[in-house]
């Protein structure tokens, strides 16, 4: 079991996760444009991040999949992405779940970097009962 490889994976996953958070955040407004009442683009598409265990050797890998639904349809008429009813396509973004989702990758990056720290504590015990 390569404990390094496996923390360094934990980290890898959460800095996907909080990059990808922060992604959603920053496009929580950004919505397509209306040219001459017709819509042109589309709504930011927010993804999540799926992770996985990698067996036998350990760790986790990460993946990004398009949230579904990706767009909420919200009233908002003075909005120049409007359609002829008013209805403009935000993305599904909810702050306070994204809020949450970083500061649990935040967690989870502490956690991973203390296994390092552990593990190279342990390496120079052992080190030094051998020496």
């Amino acid at each position: 079991m390569n404990v390094f490889g496996i923390a360094v994976s934990g980290m890898n996953a959460a800095q996907t996760r909080l990059g990808n958070s922060a992604n959603n955040v920053a496009n929580l407004q950004s919505t397509s444009s209306n040219v001459n009442g017709q819509p042109v683009g589309r709504a930011y598409q927010p993804t999540d991040v799926t992770q996985r265990a990698i067996e036998p050797t350990g760790g986790v890998e990460t993946s990004l999949r398009t949230r579904d639904p990706a767009t909420i349809p919200v009233y908002a008429p003075e909005n120049s992405a409007a359609d002829a009813n008013g209805i403009v396509e935000f993305p599904n973004v909810n702050l306070e779940e994204e809020v949450v989702q970083q500061q649990l990758a935040s967690y989870d990056f502490k956690a991973n970097a203390k296994v390092i720290q552990t593990q190279d504590e342990m390496l120079d015990r052992l080190l030094d009962m051998t020496a």
